[in-house]
């Protein structure tokens, strides 16, 4: 007959797939073997009593049998279904059956708790046999002799067992005798012999109870022993020994007649006669008028029966009478009496704390004597109870391995003991801040184990249900050291189903994994954390006593550390390892797909033991997660328990994925606030539980699992994840801010995020009064303007002193008396010499202790440390400010003054804070107003003018300028991902222009770098790509030029390299140049500059840092000061420095820079008509500085300028030329913009190639009075040529090439008008340009520096001559084979742009014209 065993499924629909393989692993295919078919066959037309049956014998037979299930399933058949089987005619056979396995149960391997019941349904069996066999008693008495002779054997080899036997027999006497049944027979009588034997030997080796008035007797005043001595009597050593005496004379003797001494056994004591016997002398004791005023003498002999191991019977009904004794005190004496009956408890249970038996009984005592204390209502009185209880110790873990059933073997009374210290906290919390403390100390320094099914929950919950708002903090403190947060009990869910299928993967043969996967599901506890890193360890390193502690001595002997089994995973985890720093706590922080590609990337290992590393890791963390309340998965798990809003939850999501930590922190302390006034309201909940108890116990499957919810207990779970969140943003909050340097803004940040500690603190049960009041001051100076540095350190000084009072009220004092007394209980404990040990030494455990311990708790605070840190920090960095500064307090001001987040603004991006010409000059504000109106603008950054204004202290003091570089590296390496170029990559260059950007406009005064980033080994890879053959080596030479002229060197030192070149080789144009020539060209310029003994840098970050400050610095060049002295501006005003990506107009001849006028500057009309230069093969830095010769823009410019070439932006590069209009016409007639001076690079020809450089406001025309020629056939006759008008009507006056000159003229006529002539003007010129009346040039455009300059400095100017020679060194020009030397007079026409040799008279009258 073949069955299948019976499986236990959950009774809700959801069964956990690992469950599902772990049962149908122990379900084997069970046969009933033949000897069992009579019982079936009696019962087929039962259904329910077969199928029980069936169920029974399928047990009974199954390789890994439950007893325990047996003998109930045994013990409802024999007796509850007695009668179906006793009335058949062949009933006999079933009955025998079922006798034989009560036999079965007591030859196993069951439990001593198993059999004793089976002894006593056994003979329960046999009552029933007697009572109700009715017309077949005669045929069943057959079984009779059979138990006994069973019975009799069994005694021989466990007599322990058959201690309860004497009553059984008794019982069995009297019913035989009722119902007139002889079962008088030699083996029954030597069977009562054995049985009542059995029971006076097992009293014989339980304590004797005249020993017991232990405490009493060693009072002060000893109590008399006679009358407990006499009460005593019957359960005395000294009595059974008697009692075995008697026995010897009733042992049967051959030839006896059987059943001869039925009487005289019935007349014995029996074991359960014996156990009453022990409550009737309690009861006594408590009579005894020798014992009236001595309570502890009927509590001495309870705890006696307590700590007896052999009345565990008796221990129900002893602990009810110490409950009873002790309310009976409590009532009964005197108030003031009761202070010292505690003590005498304690005292008496000191006294007996050596007896391991004791602690049970000892932990029941202390918690029945809390409820009487506190019933009393006195406050007195508790601290006194709490005084002797503290002092009277606790029960520590003693963690000492597992055993081969996958336990961990531990103290049983540590949970217990931690039970009642919650159970009596939660009488009064008010009043029991030092126990907490205690037990807080004795957990952190003694440690903690708590089993998933000790079910510790239930406590928690019902310590949150108890007022514990005025212990709040103490109380949070004690609770955030267990490691219980969790719903699910045992090992459920993914963790079920991944440990099982890491087990499955090698077959269950890797003995240490298929350990740990028994243990995680049947002894799931916060050990099993320390125990997976160590297997992590023990792959890495081979080292089998890293995982020693965890396992029991045959598993470990079977672990081997190489094979199938280890060698993979050694590979796998070694590599891992070497990613993590050897620190498995980052394996937290790997998500799915982290986890999935950092395996994947491992060489040399097996598919099967990548899915085991995964498959560990995972388990790694659930298991973390489980008993670690941290932020991990704690977005999911928020969505699931419904406690955050909608809007929190999607508002937290994203200000966490901005990371604005500050948002994350207020959303999180909101939902927190929340949380603690549900955990602190006084609405009790009850809990929620869907617990199982498996009765089929195989094989790695556990004994309890299912889920535990209690609402306020959820809260505080979540309540810790959420601030484990909070305070890793915490921390980030504080990184985010850079406390390296102090300014004014950063205080009004530090004051915003100082409220949020606050807040924490208050969360945390601490009252922030004092220190509000101290952040207020803060709040107070933020609007005074005056409000020094010193006041500030000072303000942060008193809220320091705040902190430091919270951390000593809260827990170095709340802690302080407890410390000393529980580290010497533990030393008493640990210390092999028996705790004595010199004072001196102690007094040092004492103190490293505490300290260790203080830290602790005051780290494990919310936000309490991070404040302390964070203020602390604040003070060290103003301390250091004012001592870098205490000789420069203008700095100080600066530094106070100086706003870090509006130091760099990108241009692709809107800032509110810093998007206005103020900050970012009017250069760079428009060009971000260009990007806005979707016009393409090389990509980029500005570094403000706040860090102009805070120039001394920015480069001052290193930190700040640390953070300045860490912005300006942060924009570069956005601006490479924008552009896919790398900064300094010779591969793959990114090269940069530095150039100003004040508010008020300096035309060409500043210095400019382009291409920066570059050197020779770059432009040797640059040049190598198509289209930068010659650009790359043309820009190289450029940057060498900006360099060296920055430095000292003169134009004219690379002008006559250029030169040299030019006419060596018979080049007009520097675009003529093959690539390697201009490669030998910027070669000649870098060897020059250093054999002119100026430092060259070839690093990019160094180029750029120099770049900025040299842009910086010219804002005070000479030219500079005089340009803004004329035009009545302030020095104050500063510049911003604009750095962007480099566009390059000098690529090719298809590539080209310009600048346009929006209008043309000389006519009436506002409508919009390109005028202005270009050229092509070149950068801007060319077109504005006049050193070229320029094309116009249109061909009406051409025309009317009458310029000696055909080429115009228009005709040539008509789709650059009809996107220049577009954008024009966009920006005056859409935008509403003024008319524009546009500067632009085009790096082909199609529109798509086109780069606006910057846009500022033209200056618009107005109504002068200019002065013209007289119109004579002289003036005609000595027209030399025309260039391009600027500025002014006409001028006449004397041709001056020098500052010599010019002092020459002023000094002999100063009435005489002077006119300056130059082959280009550049900034340096405008101090020569105020002392002129006129400027005339031989290069630059309508848009150069000399063009924009003059109309701004009120003088007459043409431009653009480009028939004209210039030897300015020599003092004289050429033009059309005349010559102009120095002193000879001549006229130029402002308006027109004519040129006329010799003197001219003006017209008398003015004319009114439009002119810029």
């Amino acid at each position: 007959m073949t069955t299948k065993s019976p499986s236990t499924e959950k009774s809700d629909s959801w069964v956990s797939s690992a469950l599902k393989v772990n049962l149908e692993r122990t379900a084997a295919e069970v046969r009933i073997p033949p000897q069992y078919a009579p019982l079936l066959q009696m019962v087929e037309d039962h259904y329910g009593l077969q199928k029980k049956t069936r169920e029974l014998l399928t047990e009974l037979n199954h390789p890994y049998v439950n007893w325990d299930f047996v003998l109930r399933e045994l013990k409802s058949i024999s007796i509850g279904n007695f009668h179906l089987y006793s009335r058949r005619a062949d009933g006999l056979a079933g009955l025998w059956i079922l006798l034989t396995i009560y036999f079965d149960i007591l030859k196993s391997t069951a439990s001593e708790d198993v059999k004793d019941s089976a002894l006593h349904y056994l003979f329960d069996y046999a009552d029933t046999v007697i009572l109700h066999s009715e017309e077949f008693l005669e045929r069943n008495l057959s079984l009779f002799p059979g138990m006994i002779e069973s019975l009799t054997a069994l005694a021989d080899g466990e007599s322990a067992l058959f201690k309860k036997c004497s009553s059984y027999l008794k019982r069995i006497l009297r019913t035989a005798a009722d119902r007139n049944v002889d079962l008088a027979t030699p083996a029954f009588d030597a069977l009562l012999y054995k049985m009542f034997r059995a029971t006076y030997a097992f009293w014989l080796n339980q304590p004797d109870p005249a020993l017991w008035l232990v405490a009493e007797r060693k009072a002060e005043a000893p109590p008399n022993e006679t009358p407990y001595l006499e009460l005593i009597r019957p359960l005395s050593h000294h009595r059974f020994r008697k009692l075995m005496l008697e026995l010897e004379a009733l042992r049967p003797r051959d030839g006896e007649k059987a059943g001869a001494h039925l009487r005289d056994f019935l007349a014995l004591p029996d074991y359960f006669q014996i156990l009453d016997t022990y409550l009737r002398v309690a009861s006594a004791l408590e009579k005894s008028e020798a014992y009236a005023s001595r309570h502890l003498v009927k509590l001495d002999f309870l705890f006696g029966i307590m700590t007896a191991p052999g009345l565990q019977d008796l221990h129900v009904s002893a602990m009810r009478e110490i409950n009873v004794s002790l309310k009976l005190v409590f009532q009964e004496e005197k108030k003031e009496n009761l202070d010292i009956f505690v003590r005498k408890i304690f005292g008496f249970l000191k006294k007996n704390t050596s007896r391991s038996e004791f602690r049970s009984a000892s932990i029941d005592c202390i918690l029945t004597a809390a409820r009487e204390v506190f019933a009393q209502n006195d406050h007195p009185l508790v601290e006194t109870f709490m005084d002797e209880l503290i002092a009277y110790g606790f029960e520590y873990p003693e963690i000492q391995g597992s055993t081969a059933e996958w336990q961990v073997r531990v103290n049983p009374e540590h949970i217990r003991t931690i039970r009642a210290w919650l159970e009596i906290i939660a009488l009064k919390p008010r009043w029991t801040k030092r126990l907490v403390s205690a037990l807080i100390i004795h957990l952190k320094i003694g440690g903690i184990f708590i089993r998933d099914t000790d079910l510790i929950q239930r406590d928690i919950s019902r310590l949150l249900n108890a007022d514990i708002a005025p212990a709040y903090s103490l109380i949070k403190q004690l609770l955030r050291l267990f490691p219980v947060y969790f719903s699910e009990i045992g090992a459920e869910g993914e963790l079920r189903d991944l440990t099982t299928r890491v087990d499955e993967l090698s077959c269950r043969n890797d003995r240490l994994i298929d350990f740990f996967r028994k243990q995680s599901h049947v002894e799931s506890n916060s050990l099993l954390v320390e125990f997976i890193e160590d297997i992590f360890r023990f792959w890495v390193s081979g080292e089998k006593r890293t995982i020693r502690k965890h396992v029991p001595e045959e598993i470990y002997d079977q672990v081997a550390n190489e094979g199938l089994y280890f060698d993979g995973m050694h590979q796998a985890l070694t590599r891992l390892f070497e990613g993590i720093g050897n620190h498995p706590g980052k394996f937290l922080e790997w998500d799915p797909e982290k986890i999935a590609g950092e395996i994947s990337r491992i060489p040399n290992v097996s598919e099967t033991d990548r899915e085991r590393a995964s498959l560990m890791i995972r388990i790694y963390q659930l298991i973390y997660k489980k008993y670690h309340p941290r932020y991990y998965d704690l977005l999911g798990d928020l969505e699931s328990a419904n406690v955050f809003t909608a809007q929190d939850l999607l508002s937290l999501k994203r200000s966490l994925a901005d990371k604005n930590h500050y948002r994350s922190l207020t959303v999180i302390l909101k939902c927190l606030g929340s949380l603690k006034a549900q955990i602190l309201s006084e609405k009790k909940t009850r809990s929620f539980e869907n617990i199982y108890y498996k009765r089929h116990i195989a094989a790695g499957i556990p004994s309890m699992y299912g889920t535990y919810h209690e609402e306020k207990f959820d809260a505080l779970g979540l309540s810790l994840r959420l601030e484990s969140l909070a305070g890793m943003l915490f921390e980030e909050l504080i990184q985010s801010l850079n406390l390296q340097f102090i300014t004014k803004r950063t205080i009004i940040r530090i004051h915003n995020y100082l409220w949020t500690y606050l807040n924490a603190l208050d969360l945390e049960g601490i009252s922030t009064e004092g220190l509000v009041a101290k952040v207020r001051y803060i709040t107070s100076a933020l609007p005074i303007k005056q409000f020094s540095m010193e006041q500030y350190l000072d303000i942060f000084r008193f809220i320091s002193r705040g902190i430091q009072d919270v951390i000593r009220d809260y827990y170095i004092d709340a802690h302080s008396v407890n410390l000393p007394v529980i580290i010497r209980q533990l030393q008493a404990q640990t210390d092999p010499s028996d705790g004595k040990q010199d004072e001196t030494r102690m007094e040092e455990v004492i103190y490293q202790q505490s300290e260790n311990f203080l830290r602790g708790v005051i780290a494990s605070a919310f936000g309490l440390q991070a404040l302390d840190n964070f203020v602390h920090t604040v003070i060290k960095t103003l301390n250091a400010e004012l001592e870098k500064f205490k000789d420069n307090k203008r700095i100080v001001n600066l530094l106070m003054d100086y706003n870090p987040e509006l130091a760099v603004s990108p241009l692709y991006s809107k800032n509110p804070k810093t998007d206005n010409q103020i900050l970012l000059g009017n250069k760079g504000y428009f060009l971000k107003k260009l990007v806005s109106f979707g016009f393409q603008v090389p990509p980029g950054f500005i570094i403000t003018t706040e860090v102009f204004r805070g120039f001394d202290a920015v480069y001052g003091y290193k930190y700040i300028f640390r953070d300045l570089a860490r912005r300006v590296n942060r924009e570069i390496a956005a601006l490479e991902k924008k552009t896919g170029r790398r900064f300094g990559d010779p591969g793959n260059p990114l090269l940069l222009s530095v150039r100003s950007g004040a508010t008020v406009s300096l035309p060409g005064m500043m210095r400019s770098f382009l291409n920066v980033g570059i050197n020779a080994s770059i432009a040797e890879t640059l040049s190598a790509r198509k289209d930068f053959q010659w650009a790359a080596w043309d820009s190289y030479r450029r940057f060498l030029q900006t360099w060296g002229m920055f430095q000292g060197l003169s134009r004219d030192f690379f002008d006559a390299i250029m030169d040299g070149f030019k006419q060596k080789h018979g080049v007009q144009r520097k675009i003529q140049f093959p690539p390697g020539l201009m490669k030998q060209i910027a070669l000649v310029y870098k060897q020059g500059i250093l054999d002119s003994g100026i430092p060259l840098s070839d690093h990019p970050l160094r180029q750029l840092r120099h770049a900025v400050l040299k842009v910086f610095d010219s804002w005070y060049a000479e030219q500079a000061r005089i340009y803004r002295h004329q035009m009545h501006l302030s020095d104050a005003w500063g510049t911003a420095v604009i750095v962007q990506a480099m566009v390059f107009g000098n690529l090719h001849e298809r590539s080209g820079s310009g600048v346009i006028f929006t209008r043309d500057p000389k006519s009436a009309s506002s409508d919009v008509a390109l005028y202005g230069d270009f050229i092509f093969g070149v950068q801007g830095d060319d077109i504005v500085s006049g050193l070229v010769e320029t094309y116009p823009i249109s061909e009406r410019q051409r025309l009317a300028e009458q310029r000696n070439t055909g080429i115009s932006l228009e005709a040539d590069f008509p789709a650059i030329y009809a996107e220049l209009v577009k954008t024009a016409e966009t920006l005056i007639y859409e935008k509403g913009l003024n008319h524009q001076e546009i500067e632009f690079t085009f790096e082909g020809p199609q529109k798509e190639h086109l780069f606006l450089l910057q846009t500022r406001d033209m200056d618009q025309t107005q109504a002068k009075s200019l002065r013209r020629f007289k119109e004579t056939d002289l003036l005609h006759a000595s027209m030399l040529g025309t260039g391009i008008g600027v500025a002014g009507g006409a001028l006449c006056g004397r041709a001056v090439y020098s500052e010599k000159d010019i002092q020459q003229f002023r000094q002999a006529e100063p009435r005489t008008p002077l006119i300056l002539v130059r082959p280009d003007t550049v900034p340096d010129d405008v101090g020569v340009l105020l002392q002129v009346d006129g400027l005339l040039t031989a290069k630059g455009g309508a848009t150069s520096h000399a063009a924009v300059t003059i109309p701004q400095l009120g003088k007459v100017g043409v431009v653009g001559l480009s028939k004209l020679k210039v030897y300015e060194m020599e003092g004289y020009a050429t033009l059309e084979g005349r010559a102009i030397q120095s002193g000879d007079f001549i006229g130029i026409d402002g308006w027109s742009g004519a040129l006329y040799l010799g003197k001219h008279d003006l017209e008398s009258a003015s004319y009114a014209s439009l002119v810029p």
